[in-house]
This record gives C-alpha cells, sequence and structure tokens, in this order.
C-alpha cells in the first residue's frame, strides 16, 4: 500500500488523479471511500481512457472494412492498426466485420 505522504510522488498518482475526479472528490479523500464509489469511478476512467484510444485510432487508421472474399465464399473484413493489417473471414459481411472490429478495437487498447 502506498502511504499518503508517498501518493503524490508514486507512477499511480495520474491515476489516483482521474479516480478522484471521476468520484468528484479530493485524491486524499479517495481512500476513505467506500467500494462502489471506487468502482464507478473506475468504469469511468477505464471507459474514457477506453473512448479516447478508439476515436484517436478510428481518425488516425480508420475504421474496419468489409467486402467479398475474392478468394472464396464468404466475406474478409480488414482494418489497420499501424504496420499490422488485420484480416477477418466469415460466412456473413456482419460476422467478417465484428471479428474484424473486435480485433481492431483489442490492438488499440493495447491487448
Amino acid at each position: 500500500m502506498v502511504q499518503r505522504s508517498k501518493l503524490r510522488e508514486s507512477e499511480l498518482w495520474p491515476l489516483v488523479q482521474a479516480l478522484a475526479k471521476a468520484a468528484n472528490v479530493d485524491p486524499q479523500e479517495l481512500p476513505l471511500l467506500p467500494l462502489n464509489v471506487w468502482e464507478k469511478a473506475l468504469w469511468a476512467v477505464l471507459v474514457e481512457i477506453a473512448a479516447e484510444r478508439i476515436v484517436d485510432g478510428w481518425d488516425r487508421y480508420g475504421a474496419p472494412s468489409a467486402a467479398r472474399d475474392p478468394e472464396g465464399e464468404g466475406y474478409i473484413a480488414s482494418a489497420e492498426v499501424g504496420p499490422e493489417t488485420i484480416l477477418a473471414r466469415g460466412r456473413t459481411k456482419r460476422e467478417a466485420y465484428r471479428e474484424a472490429r473486435r480485433a481492431w478495437v483489442r490492438r488499440l487498447l493495447g491487448g
């Protein structure tokens, strides 16, 4: 556990600040909050981070796209994330696009 006096010096300080902002409290009050307030604040922070990464990725690389698979039946979807190309195949356009989106979001979020 990080002591209060060392909290501002720790690598956790930016997360503590974001959680405190989401909970609308002073960062020093966070250890005193009930678990449900922590959980709500943490989800708010995670959603904000995920939304920012997805929006930035969409602006930078564009969204995945899907078309008929020229090599056979079904559909193929693709997406770019940096130098990497994501390819996904599916029986339907929706299935291929969904798999490509899932992989695209995972890569954008660091997975």
